[in-house]
Parts: C-alpha cells; structure tokens; sequence
C-alpha cells in the first residue's frame, strides 16, 4: 500500500527542512558530546549515560519522523481550482447563529503538529469544507454541537502566513 501524499504549504516545508538541518547538525552533536562525558565519566554515572542514550534515541526518532514527512511532501505552491476549497487555503467563513465571520486556514495535520495555527484537513470542519465554493452552506457536527458555516471567500494562504 502507497503511502499517504502529505500537502504542505511552502513555508511548512521551509520550517520542517529547517528543523531537520538544526537537529542533524547542532543537536546530533550535543548527544554525542553527552554521550562521550558520561563515558568519561570516573564515577561511572549509568544515569548520565542512560539520559543520554535516551536523548539520542529520541533525536533519532523526530530526524527519521522528520525525513519521512518530507520524502512524502506535496508543496501546493498554487491554487489549482480557485472556486474550490483545497488544501492550501484560507477560507472566510460566516457563522450565522454566532453573527461572527472568521477565516480558517485549511492545512495537513503534519504541519499543524509542527506549529502552525490552522484547521486540519481531517478534521470535521476540514472535511465539510473541502470542494466547497463560496456561497455554499456547510454544516458540520462539531464538540459544541451542530454548525452551520456559509463559504464566503476562498483565497491561498499568503506566504509568511503564521
């Protein structure tokens, strides 16, 4: 079974790439220097090597993470269907029982585990809004209960959108 394409935005795989560069060089080097004093160590500290074999085994598990993420990457450089919510956009919605009108950026779950604010696309408010166009009324089952969203502008996110 082929493995699931994940659909970053430019800037979520900039900030991914970056993350993977830091934690193969500087960090990788800083485990490997705890990991040379606690066998130096004249008292024979187990519990210093211990922590830092277990550093090591952790670092080694988010640079494997972070290398999986990336070889797997989709960039969505640009909007391929405009009139139709993808993954990639902001959309603007209005909340009538809420008389509120709020934007949404509609992202892979990756990226949003990464750090950046939006609504992931398996979500239950992501799912009801992709292939939606503006004007369109979504409802959606959410933790406070059932809302109702009406599509008002559907748009990329701007790069050096946070």
């Amino acid at each position: 079974m082929a493995e699931r394409r994940i659909q970053l935005t430019r800037q979520g795989y900039q900030k991914l790439q970056r993350e993977l560069n830091i934690l193969t060089s500087e960090e990788n080097s800083k485990v490997a220097e705890m990991l040379a004093e606690a066998r130096e160590d004249d008292q024979g500290e187990e519990a210093v090597f211990f922590d830092a074999m277990v550093s090591k085994e952790r670092l080694d598990e988010r640079v494997s993470h972070l290398q999986n993420v990336l070889a797997r990457a989709e960039i969505i450089d640009a909007d391929e269907d405009p009139n139709t919510v993808t993954a990639g956009n902001r959309v603007t919605v209005y909340d009538a029982a809420e008389k509120e009108e709020f934007t949404l950026d509609l992202l892979d779950h990756e990226e949003i585990t990464h750090g950046r604010r939006g609504v992931s696309l398996e979500s239950p408010v992501g799912k009801a809004l992709l292939g939606q166009t503006v004007g369109a009324r979504v409802k959606v089952e959410v933790p406070d209960g059932l809302v109702t969203y009406r599509v008002r502008k559907i748009e990329m996110i701007p790069d050096g959108a946070d």
